[in-house]
């Protein structure tokens, strides 16, 4: 399978995040589940990202344009989501979608992360979708794809926090032994008891809540680990 190259996105001071209790539960259910956009809510819980208006633009009622909702000249609104050419905003008193060209973070380059950030989680959720998993994804994905862990460990260093998952998937062997009868002379098998043993076993090494190796005993489909971009850091 195509690899892609871990990389990690530093961002520093870029955005302005809030507590998000009472807005990201204010949208509703069923409004925003668009499949091919990635909501804010999704990859930052309880908190918001506030960005500027860098240049008059337009709000539409679609991403892809469509009828006009007003314009915005300036000021601050909030990110609801976005794909790699629009955004969803909430923002003096509109809300709709604008061009992520008009977009502008306090430093850094908030269009280049937006789009590298929507190609990382629409990636992963196809993988989600396929039951994979892949290095680069986090912890949560991971377990959104197989499970609870059977087993996980947890290790603190002055480098950092290091972990592994273990996922064991087990399967009753029915054991019989054999026995003559008596009376007919046949032999037959008679059923004794029953026992769990280990199928597959899927060991996964954390470094700092992102997936670095992958380890399983049984390869059904074989070929190359996937690798998937880390998540972005957003650092505030």
């Amino acid at each position: 399978m195509k690899k892609f190259f871990l990389a990690v996105y530093f961002l520093g001071s870029v955005l302005q995040l809030g507590a998000d209790n009472k807005s990201s539960k204010a949208r509703g259910f069923g409004i925003d589940t668009d499949p091919n956009v990635v909501y804010v809510s999704e990859i930052l819980q309880n908190q918001q990202v506030e960005l500027g208006i860098s240049e008059p633009t337009h709000v539409y009622a679609t991403r892809s344009g469509g009828r006009k909702l007003g314009a915005l000249k300036g000021g601050k609104v909030r990110l609801i989501g976005f794909d790699d050419r629009a955004a969803k905003i909430q923002g003096q008193g509109k809300i709709g979608w604008v061009k992520i060209s008009s977009l502008v973070a306090e430093k850094g380059n908030i269009q280049e992360l937006l789009k590298t950030v929507y190609s990382r989680e629409i990636e992963v959720k196809e993988l989600i979708a396929h039951g994979e998993i892949a290095l680069g994804m986090t912890r949560e994905e991971i377990t959104r794809v197989v499970g609870k862990p059977t087993k996980q460990t947890l290790r603190r260093t002055k480098e950092g926090v290091s972990g592994t998952l273990e996922f064991i998937e087990y399967e009753e062997i029915e054991h019989f032994s054999p026995v003559i009868d008596p009376f007919t002379g046949n032999l037959f098998q008679r059923f004794t008891h029953t026992t769990e043993e280990e199928k597959s076993k899927l060991v996964v090494e954390l470094e700092d809540g992102i997936a670095t190796a992958i380890e399983e005993s049984e390869t059904e489909n074989g070929g190359d680990v996937r690798v998937v971009i880390r998540p972005a850091l957003w650092i505030w």
